[in-house]
């Protein structure tokens, strides 16, 4: 085995650890996320059913609402972060493949989904800015 093909092997291996643990951290992202928000939506409504203590405390529930919409947003987000590197790596283990066996239509059926792939990431960070743009606005109305 050549220095080139060790170099090769020692940076998949290191792709390969990156997305797992990547992979992990978005996981917990989107599940914690899930279970805040569903948890947060059913203390505000709680809050807002008691007579006087609802109306008094609207406003604050109201930002606090505007908090666990922009909670969901970023488990939405994660758990798409998540899916886009198990496609990655579903993509790179398709393009060894028809590379390895010299499969023509496998490999431009790889790189129409690598495309697809681009054309997904650039919409989730566009998204991921607009949930930056909202947490500034929450904060921004809070103090």
């Amino acid at each position: 085995m050549g220095f080139f093909s060790r170099l090769g092997n020692k940076i998949v291996g290191g792709i390969q650890s990156a997305s797992r643990l990547g992979k992990k951290a978005l996981g917990t992202i989107h599940r914690v996320g899930n279970k805040i928000a569903t948890q947060g939506e059913k203390i505000v409504s709680g809050v807002e059913r008691i007579p006087i203590l609802g109306q008094v405390l609207a406003p604050a529930t109201g930002i606090v609402r505007s908090g666990i919409g922009l909670v969901k947003n970023v488990s939405a987000l994660a758990g798409t972060g998540k899916d886009m590197i198990e496609d990655a790596e579903d993509i790179v283990r398709r393009g060894s493949q028809a590379l390895q066996t010299g499969d023509v239509a496998g490999a431009s059926d790889v790189l129409r989904r690598g495309k697809n792939l681009v054309g997904t990431s650039k919409n989730t960070l566009e998204r991921a800015r607009e949930v930056q743009r909202e947490a500034s606005k929450i904060a921004s109305r809070s103090m």
